[in-house]
């Protein structure tokens, strides 16, 4: 079920790093690939053992539970499989799916009232119909178990990965002329984030807000101490100085920050080497893809403490509450004040980002899809 490749967000990289790596490792399976738009139709075309078809539905939800479960038993699949959550309810091969953080729990508030009910009721449901789960992290199964009261013990961690563009820089032309082209300064703290949710069909046609990935505090935390640095402030994303506006700061708060807009993913490796340091205040991220890349990229991080950020970063970034601006302030000085100290994160960064390897995700991937499909064959005999 490829329609989370229509996102622009994290999930486009991660399934088309995913099927990608499945595809080469793997030649002794045929794969069918459903897409709901004809966005990315023909990506995997090259490829012998695929068989690419476009699947046209007015709703995700009518998509997911009648165009593909239908086209699945005509096509004869063995297992379908979603990368993200959701799968059909009712199917004549086994199912399975990604775990995310189950953040419509946590946070209520910052989701729409029908989809916090829309997900409290379903994703049990997806849960107990799902031959194999496939966590992004370890966080994301068990804060799921917690929430839905479930054991989900059919469950594999897979971990996203950077893309493999996500590399130190050592051209420095090729840096300068990045920062020439979005105009940026010399040194920078950077934020990669969003205020709206690509996931949502609403968040795409109304233009509402999504406050979960936390901006505010970060700057918040500049504004505390933009006097003892030489840095500005960079937010890179969709409307964030609006959302900034809408919570009430003014003109004035945003003195040495600098707002440039959505940056596509194959630039974002000189976005982050450009940066001096990387901050993500978000509350409740599970699996962060941004830390990952910045970390790739050699990139030092401060990031919160709450959440899958203490598992993804294992121990290379510094960590703060997201709660407090002041706390994020005084690690935004710990890290850019103390050269030693920053050139040791670099180096713990490059470390750790070689940890998530995509061939390994992969491998997993296909044991778990195979371990379910050759249980519903012993289960028939």
């Amino acid at each position: 079920m490829m329609r989370a490749m229509d996102q622009d967000s994290g999930f486009r990289a991660y399934v088309m790093g995913l099927v990608e790596n499945m595809l080469q490792i793997d030649e002794s399976n045929s794969y069918l690939l459903l897409y709901r738009t004809t966005k990315w139709t023909g990506h995997f075309s090259s490829y012998k053992n695929v068989k690419e078809i476009l699947l046209q539905a007015a709703h995700k939800f009518i998509w997911d539970q009648v165009a593909v479960p239908y086209r699945a038993w005509q096509e004869g699949a063995d297992i379908i499989f979603n990368p993200k959550f959701s799968v059909p309810l009712i199917s004549h091969c086994p199912v399975a799916m990604g775990l995310q953080e189950p953040a419509w729990w946590v946070w209520p508030d910052h989701y729409e009232r029908f989809d916090v009910l829309y997900q409290k009721i379903m994703l049990p449901l997806y849960c107990r119909k799902s031959a194999h789960l496939f966590p992004m992290a370890k966080f994301n199964l068990e804060e799921t178990r917690k929430c839905i009261g479930l054991p989900l013990n059919n469950a594999t961690v897979t971990y996203t990965v950077p893309g493999k563009q996500m590399r130190p820089i050592e051209d420095r032309a090729e840096l300068e002329n990045f920062r020439r082209k979005y105009q940026l300064p010399d040194r920078y703290i950077l934020s990669v984030t969003r205020v709206d949710h690509p996931g949502l069909d609403k968040f795409e046609k109304g233009g509402s807000f999504h406050p979960g990935k936390n901006p505010e505090t970060t700057l918040r935390a500049f504004i505390q101490c933009r006097k003892d640095l030489p840095h500005k402030l960079v937010f890179a994303g969709r409307r964030i100085r609006d959302y900034m506006l809408h919570l009430g700061f003014k003109d004035a708060d945003f003195e040495d920050v600098i707002f440039i807009p959505f940056v596509p993913y194959e630039e974002l490796p000189e976005l982050y080497n450009n940066a001096d340091l990387f901050v993500v205040a978000s509350y409740y991220d599970g699996c962060s893809t941004v830390i990952m890349e910045a970390m790739a990229c050699g990139c030092p991080v401060v990031a919160s403490a709450t959440g899958g950020f203490p598992e993804i970063s294992g121990g290379a970034a510094i960590h703060a509450d997201p709660h407090d601006p002041a706390d994020f302030s005084r690690k935004f000085k710990l890290v850019l004040l103390d050269e030693k100290l920053r050139k040791e994160l670099k180096k713990n960064s490059l470390e750790r980002a070689s940890f998530f390897n995509w061939q390994r995700t992969a491998k997993l991937t296909l044991e778990g899809l195979d371990r379910a499909v050759r249980k519903r064959i012993g289960n028939s005999r």
